[in-house]
């Protein structure tokens, strides 16, 4: 519904965008239940250069998203090198070198650990 103006509009304001950018404003303007000259209009209208606490704060989120980027970044590279080594890892070699490795140890009685196991199984 169309209000009359103290001061009408016959002033223009010509704005190049793409058809790409047309679509976006058109459908914005659409979705804010506005012409598209209202949308253009109010958004210019509210439209302020950020103050100088506001720039502080947009440099201080944009080094927080920085280094959140990178952290994220190396947690990445080390799940894929985790992956890797996953899909890599061979069970029975592993096995068999831990079985090696445990026999070849002289501060274990295997005799008696293994009479042990036998006498705690038949319990």
């Amino acid at each position: 519904m169309a209000t009359q103006l103290s001061d009408p509009r016959s002033s223009r304001v010509v704005v190049l965008v793409s058809p790409a950018e047309k679509r976006r404003i058109a459908a914005n303007a659409e979705a804010a239940d506005m012409s598209v000259s209202d949308f253009m209009r109010t958004a210019a209208e509210r439209y302020s250069e950020p103050t100088p606490a506001e720039q502080a704060l947009m440099r201080d989120l944009l080094a927080q998203l920085e280094t959140a980027n990178a952290r994220t970044e190396t947690a990445m590279n080390e799940l894929e090198a985790a992956r890797a080594s996953a899909a890599a890892f061979d069970e029975e070699a592993y096995r068999a070198k831990v079985r090696e490795e445990l026999l070849a140890r002289t501060d274990i009685d295997w005799n008696a650990l293994s009479a042990m196991l036998a006498g705690g199984a038949r319990q």
